[in-house]
């Protein structure tokens, strides 16, 4: 196991015995399953790869196609005030064509004017805890910390050469939930988490509104940003991606 493995290896093992430890499963415990799927277009997805790597953009270099994306999540609400969850979230891209430049992609260089293949990949891992800190009737609201494992990265190939630059990495985030009552039935749902620093960023936030089916089923329709990326020496990636959704919660307990 090499050292970025032990260190992801050990940040999990951290947030499970985290959640263990400060969960409290009695009666009052809601688990819940949320199943979210629709479709995101891209409005920007621009790369580098190497320090004199050729900065080229998934957006405007290809054609990039609207894409079916597939989110689930389970966890519980332990005395209606501490919100544990695992989400699963795959994301990939994958586009075909030819661009009229060369590509310097880490050391390798793709010819202009041949058929390319371009994948992107960022399938995300997180662990939440979220605090509610505002339990009105009405709206509730809440403060936590996530834990995130990226699997992500982007290939290029054409008949000549194939380069990957796929890699797994963690980063903690900041995450807040909101949630405003306006009938027995209906509400709006604020779900964010996010990270800034000098040379890079992290930003998922949803909105949506919620439709109570029964007691135990709901169901929203919303909007999501995923926003964000880094600027390092030998990698640059910075992204946008818009998603239209719908999702699926059911509660086993409430």
């Amino acid at each position: 196991m090499n050292h970025l493995a032990s260190k992801l290896f050990f940040h999990s093992r951290f947030w499970i015995l985290f959640i263990c430890l400060n969960s409290n499963l009695s009666a009052n415990a809601q688990v819940f399953v949320n199943i979210e799927s629709g479709v995101f277009f891209t409005a920007i997805n621009d790369i580098r790869n190497g320090n004199d790597g050729t900065l080229f953009s998934l957006k405007n270099d290809f054609q990039t196609p609207v894409s079916p994306f597939l989110r689930l999540r389970a966890g519980y609400l332990s005395n209606g005030k501490n919100h544990y969850s695992f989400l699963y979230a795959p994301l990939k891209i994958v586009e075909t064509g030819t661009i009229e430049k060369d590509i310097l992609f880490d050391g390798n260089n793709f010819k202009a004017n041949l058929p390319i293949e371009a994948v992107y990949k960022f399938n995300s891992y997180r662990f939440t805890y979220n605090r509610r800190i505002i339990n009105k009737d009405r709206f509730k609201f809440g403060i936590g910390l996530t834990a995130k494992i990226r699997d992500a990265g982007v290939s290029l190939k054409n008949r000549a050469l194939l380069s990957e630059n796929f890699s797994v990495g963690f980063a903690p985030l900041i995450n807040l939930i909101a949630n405003w009552d306006m009938s027995q039935k209906m509400s709006v749902d604020l779900f964010g988490e996010g990270i800034a620093a000098s040379k890079g960023r992290a930003i998922d936030l949803s909105l949506s509104g919620r439709y109570s089916f029964s007691k135990n089923v709901q169901g929203n329709i919303g909007y999501r940003l995923l926003e964000g990326g880094a600027n390092g020496t030998n990698l640059y990636n910075f992204i946008q991606l818009h998603f239209a959704f719908a999702s699926l919660n059911y509660s086993f307990n409430k």
